[in-house]
């Protein structure tokens, strides 16, 4: 009779992980201001709208002031989009699909991260 032979467990190897953030490189302090002020505006007009459409006021009902807020929100963001999109040409940052940049507003640092999926 064939003595019996335990099979070892080997463990599989995984991939190994992909980080979730890749810094890219730094910008100046001048640019982080730039990037700063458009981040601080865009949040602002954003709590703006959704304090406004929370707290019952109608002020987005005055057609004219929506139009405002609506379209300084729409020029920011536009503004903001193209600041990413220029520094990442002059710099020569290599993006990815559905990943986001992302500035440490102390260190000037500049980051890609990979969206959680949540």
């Amino acid at each position: 009779m064939p003595k019996k032979v335990k099979a070892k467990k080997i463990p599989a190897k995984s991939a190994p992980m992909e980080p979730s953030a890749v810094v890219v490189g730094k910008v100046s302090l001048k640019e982080r201001d730039e990037i700063q002020a458009l981040f601080e505006r865009r949040n602002g007009l954003l709590e703006l709208v959704q304090s406004l459409s929370q707290n019952g006021s109608g002020m987005l009902d005055n057609a004219a002031f929506y139009e405002k807020v609506v379209a300084d929100l729409g020029k920011t963001t536009t503004r903001f989009k193209k600041w990413w999109d220029e520094k990442a040409k002059a710099y020569g940052w290599q993006g990815r699909p559905g990943w986001q940049w992302s500035i440490d507003f102390d260190s000037c640092q500049i980051s890609l991260n990979k969206p959680n999926k949540s």
